[in-house]
């Protein structure tokens, strides 16, 4: 046997099989700068350790959509959630469209009002409401997580672009951020008055 017979085969250019590749939402990716623990911590307040760094962990890796679970935002009226954690454009949808809904699916110009639902012949008027109802808190719990990142990475980028120093950075992004407790008890007095004059005919 010679030495040429001892040579391993040559490569023959067949394709070899690849390493398997992650999805972008399993892949682990630095949160860079704009996510810095300081940062976070000066826009959510005592929130960002307890509660909402284990609920953007899904989004620091990879930003784009998934849902996940947020149960204040699902349980609450709704739309005052997002007007709390000042998500002024959530807030407005989450506020109008199921309404819009309700009549796109009924082709009904009947008010929802608790007297008109309560009435005998608007009896699946009323399950189509609550249908809604449910609908929307789903949506709201499911995507309100995304919405809070979306705004607080907007926040530090728009801080980041100022050029100013990092105290000042930090104090820019704890007005931004935070929560409006007067916009919010405004809504909720404003939601309870307007049902109480509809109980009143």
């Amino acid at each position: 046997m010679n030495s040429d017979d001892m040579r391993e085969p040559e490569n023959t250019g067949a394709p070899q099989p690849k390493e398997p590749e992650l999805p972008r939402w399993a892949q682990q990716a630095p949160a860079g700068d704009d996510f810095s623990e300081e940062r976070m911590a000066a826009y959510f307040g005592p929130k960002w350790e307890t509660s909402y760094r284990r609920k953007l962990a899904p989004f620091l890796a990879d930003p784009s959509f998934v849902p996940t679970w947020n149960w204040p935002a699902a349980i609450a009226f709704p739309p005052a959630w997002f007007l709390y954690r000042k998500l002024y454009v959530p807030f407005t949808l989450f506020f109008l469209v199921p309404g819009f809904v309700f009549r796109w699916l009924t082709g009904s110009d009947t008010p929802q009002t608790v007297v008109e639902l309560s009435k005998p012949e608007n009896e699946w008027l009323q399950v189509m409401s609550v249908a809604v109802f449910v609908s929307s808190s789903l949506a709201a719990g499911g995507t309100a997580n995304w919405f809070l990142f979306r705004r607080a990475r907007a926040a530090s980028r728009l801080v980041s672009m100022q050029g100013v120093s990092s105290s000042e950075e930090l104090d820019l992004l704890r007005r931004m951020g935070g929560v409006n407790r007067t916009a919010t008890s405004l809504f909720v007095v404003l939601m309870l008055v307007v049902t109480l004059m509809q109980f009143g005919g």
